[in-house]
């Protein structure tokens, strides 16, 4: 009987998981999602601090850091275009109401945001900033194929489109975010420095899972296309190489390298298409379905900024779930809620081994 990918996917995170305590789990994890089943955790500690942030898929990786001891209001809604976004009497107040400012350091509202709140920030690169990502290892990589469409608009060499989403960076956001909570609230550094390390040991056992699973697809040698910039950490995340982007904000792929992908597509050279939820809102996005009905390729939709699980963890692992599903031809588009469904549960499985695994790390830590 031929497995489906998600089971076998599963399997291979039991397989790697070094805990006897977790397989049990797991099963309970499913049954309970499955099941239509919910378990009510009591809160333990109540928030402390408020904190703001650009946008959903940035939050995650804050509330890796804060967990239960702060309060996260997101800036921008899933129904407004990153770039086109405008300060609001709302956004000013949400930001003057928080204790601290999470910016990406892409949009240029976010500029505007910062120069009209006394709220202490941080972001990407400035000395204005209590923390810069760039001081704890944050780079943009280069945009897809050499473009340069997009570079020096926001002042920074390279993509700036989610480069969050790139785990060295994630991490280096993290950090950043705990010395800031820590300038903010010293007291509880032992609480935010446990909760960098849990970070970073679920960001290994991604790494672990990335590479598992490229031992059965084989996706670190594939090429690829992207709708938009942004998909294009997650593709470095997985180790695929992209050769062109579609559409840069409101610029799309010029005519003699348009030709090229074709090219590449009808020969075989690149097979993926990648596209996310900012394509949605851009023309590009109708474009790669143009494309891959005309010249072939294996279409998948991927999560970027906008995402109804936030934590960075599920972001992930959701996108690793739709690239494992679109290589064995389960692709679809992104509103498949079947398929939506189990990446669903994929990612909550595994978010449920990293966290176990994270709080094990933090009380052996503790007891040394």
């Amino acid at each position: 009987m031929h497995e489906s990918p998600l089971i076998r996917i599963t399997k291979v995170i039991v397989m790697k998981c070094r805990k006897a305590v977790v397989f049990p789990l797991v099963l309970l994890f499913i049954t309970l999602m499955i099941g239509g089943g919910s378990m009510e955790v009591q809160a333990q500690t109540q928030p402390v601090h408020n904190v703001a942030v650009s946008v959903a898929s940035l939050s995650g990786i804050v509330e890796e850091i804060g967990g239960d001891l702060i309060n996260i209001s997101i800036l921008l809604n899933q129904e407004t275009d990153p770039h086109a976004f405008t300060i609001t009497p709302l956004t000013l107040q949400i930001a003057n109401d928080a204790d601290l400012l999470v910016l990406s350091g892409h949009f240029h509202w976010e500029e505007e945001l910062a120069n009209q709140t006394a709220t202490p920030y941080i972001t990407l690169d400035d000395i204005n900033a209590w923390e810069s990502y760039k001081d704890y290892g944050a780079e943009l990589s280069p945009m897809p194929g050499g473009s340069t469409i997009g570079e020096d608009e926001h002042g920074d060499s390279g993509n700036p489109h989610a480069y969050w989403l790139l785990p060295e960076n994630a991490i280096a956001i993290g950090n950043a975010t705990r010395y800031a909570l820590t300038t903010l609230n010293s007291t509880l550094s032992v609480y935010w420095d446990s909760n960098f390390n849990a970070f970073i040991e679920k960001m290994n056992s991604l790494d672990t899972l990335i590479d598992s699973l490229d031992e059965i697809h084989g996706f670190s040698q594939m090429r690829a296309i992207v709708v938009a910039p942004a998909e294009a950490y997650v593709a470095e995340a997985f180790g695929i190489q992209c050769d062109a982007v579609l559409q840069v904000e409101d610029i799309t792929l010029s005519g003699g390298k348009l030709l090229e992908v074709q090219s590449a597509l009808k020969n075989g050279t690149v097979t993926l298409i990648l596209g996310s939820d900012v394509a949605q809102y851009q023309a590009g996005g109708e474009f790669a379905y143009q494309i891959q009905e005309d010249y072939g390729g294996t279409l998948i939709w991927w999560k970027t900024v906008f995402y109804e699980i936030s934590d960075y963890f599920s972001i992930m692992t959701y996108n690793l779930g739709a690239l494992v599903s679109g290589i064995e031809g389960r692709s679809g588009k992104l509103a498949d809620q079947t398929v939506n469904f189990g990446l669903i549960v994929f990612s909550g499985v595994l978010g449920v081994i990293a966290t176990i695994e994270a709080v094990l790390l933090i009380q052996r830590a503790r007891a040394e």
